[in-house]
């Protein structure tokens, strides 16, 4: 049956086709490359970009990349046994002890101390860039276990017609995938890990529906005045605020504003900028207003400032004992770190076809006030690795839809659930301006 599939003309046989090198195709790439019930396995990564930089990334000495990522311990510890997470720059990853979340009003106010959840640490904060130029090490300290094609877009992906099945009717057809370098592999399985716009999702025909929030995520590094290893988070009707912590007083900060707003801030005067995310963390929304009015005016830095600094002596006099709640003060922003993204959510009918999977962003896109979207992710890896191997330990097709369908029935109802609450908290702390 199958083995006829081999002779396809000018295309290389795969086990495992992985398009997308962002952390969830890498880490996949490196479980599955690693795995000894795999050890005969070809594997594949793909990616547009350039794996080989990103592998040698040197981290800058004086500031912090504003993408970044929270990892839950559970997700650590799955990276860790992977040989994966010791691969990163250790130095550059924040510990995170606590979370503490407030809404508008300042009235709910939740706490979350790592050990009440009976772990060390509630997560891990990393830049993007440190943990996908880890994943990437590790995947190349395992030589000869995963091809890498690196600056490789995907051209086409189609279904070939198998040779003739030798009288069984169990043949099913393997994508070929074609790439920009003209290379050709024919896949056993063909996993997508390309993100919210998925090609891979596509070519399956597997649908996606969803909303975008009419939101954008601005994101900065901030420096602190002084260290802290708390995430802070607060609910605003234009969206969430949250800060999140980096080694040496430096901070990661998550800001989700209307498209409007966000392009607003970010291109108020830098040095005015960590007075708003200052003020945005204890005053009223209607004072919020009033200091976008001012940005929006042309207002300068200094007046900003000024206005700002005063109704935050207001704030504090009239509240004694916010230090507990107020993340440490924000006294300035690294320069040229601010960027914003639109926020969607998306949503898949399934996460399986006939020899295709998905995982991370290509099967769920979420609004990022969870820090959920890749530790979702994360967990798509795993059971789908697991599915995998045992499926190979036990001489089954892993690109069957028989096999695959545990995947989907481990992961597809979580996810959903997981992007059902994150969405249910955002409409109901929700943007109402």
């Amino acid at each position: 049956g199958s083995d006829s599939l081999a002779r396809a003309p000018g295309a290389e046989l795969y086990d495992v086709v992985i398009v997308g090198g962002g952390p969830a195709g890498c880490v996949l790439a490196g479980a599955l490359g690693s795995s000894a019930s795999l050890a005969g396995a070809r594997i594949a990564l793909i990616d547009p970009g350039r794996l080989d930089d990103a592998r040698h990334w040197e981290p800058p000495g004086d500031t912090y990349h504003a993408r970044t990522l929270q990892i839950t311990a559970s997700n650590k510890r799955y990276l860790d046994s992977l040989g994966m997470w010791g691969q990163c720059f250790a130095d550059r990853i924040q510990p995170c002890s606590r979370a503490v979340v407030t809404d508008a009003l300042g009235h709910g106010k939740l706490d979350l101390a790592a050990a009440a959840a009976g772990e060390g640490h509630v997560a891990y904060m990393i830049e993007t860039k440190n943990l996908v130029g880890g994943l990437l090490r590790a995947i190349h300290r395992n030589a000869g276990r995963v091809d890498v094609f690196e600056r490789a877009k995907v051209a086409s992906v189609e279904a070939t017609e198998p040779a003739p099945p030798n009288g069984s009717a169990t043949a099913t057809e393997w994508p070929v995938v074609t790439l920009s370098t003209k290379h050709r592999l024919r896949a056993r399985l063909l996993v997508g890990a390309d993100g919210g716009s998925s090609l891979v999702r596509k070519h399956a025909r597997i649908g996606a529906y969803g909303s975008n929030y009419g939101q954008s995520g601005l994101v900065a590094t901030l420096c602190l005045e002084h260290l802290n290893q708390t995430a802070f988070q607060r609910f605003l009707p234009t969206g969430p605020i949250a800060l999140l912590p980096f080694p040496g007083g430096f901070a990661n900060l998550v800001w989700s504003l209307d498209a409007d707003r966000a392009q607003l801030l970010k291109t108020a005067p830098e040095d005015a900028f960590a007075c708003l995310v200052n003020a945005a963390f204890c005053l009223s929304p209607p004072e919020m207003e009033h200091l976008y009015g001012l940005v929006r005016a042309g207002a300068s830095a200094d007046d900003i400032k000024a206005d700002a600094a005063w109704r935050l002596q207001v704030y504090a006099r009239n509240n004694d004992g916010a230090s507990s709640w107020l993340p440490p003060a924000a006294a300035a922003t690294s320069p040229r770190s601010r960027m914003s993204f639109p926020l969607r959510m998306r949503m898949v009918d399934r996460l399986v076809a006939d020899r295709v999977a998905l995982v991370g962003d290509a099967g769920h896109v979420l609004h990022p006030l969870a820090g959920q979207g890749l530790n979702m992710g994360l967990e798509d890896v795993q059971s789908l690795a697991a599915v995998l191997e045992h499926a190979a330990l036990s001489g089954e097709d892993f690109g069957t839809l028989a096999v695959l369908n545990r995947y989907n029935k481990q992961r597809y109802m979580r996810n959903l659930a997981m992007q059902g609450v994150v969405d249910k908290v955002w409409h109901v702390f929700g943007a109402t301006a």
